[in-house]
């Protein structure tokens, strides 16, 4: 019987055992709502985060949806500026910190990719005419 003489290098495995390992661990990263010490004054929406996820600590103030206007449709990269600067700006009124995008099934019809400021997030979208984009208001407490 012969045997081989090469033996692969287990460096390549052990990585990749690290990386699942990683992505595992951080898709078990839980968050927590914290119930809403009443209403809060309104923010800058300048200070206002995109979040695609759930932040690791944070207040619900309420749910924001925007009719979409001709101002706020994609430029010819996907961009939708307006549109963010809008939805931000209903967050920062409930006193946000931060816009959630992410939003329980079955409260949205589908998800469309929309870019602000160069970076693309799923954005909800209500059923049903006008078209009408949806986001959750958050005080983001950690992240």
């Amino acid at each position: 019987m012969l045997r081989s003489t090469h033996r692969r290098p287990l460096v390549p495995l052990i990585a990749l055992t690290v990386l699942v390992l990683t992505v595992l661990d951080l898709g078990c990263a839980s968050s927590e709502v914290v119930s809403s010490k009443g209403p809060r004054p309104p923010t800058d929406p300048a200070y206002v985060a995109i979040y695609q996820k759930e932040p690791k600590k944070y207040e619900r103030l309420g749910q924001v949806s925007q009719v979409v206007t001709p101002d706020m449709k994609w430029d010819e990269k996907g961009d939708s500026t307006a549109g963010f600067e809008k939805l931000k700006a209903l967050a920062a009124e409930k006193g946000a910190n931060g816009l959630l995008l992410k939003l329980p099934e079955g409260t949205y019809a589908y998800l469309v990719l929309a870019g602000y400021k160069g970076s693309y997030y799923q954005v909800p979208v209500k059923a049903g005419e006008p078209k009408t984009v949806m986001g959750e208001a958050i005080y983001v407490i950690e992240q």
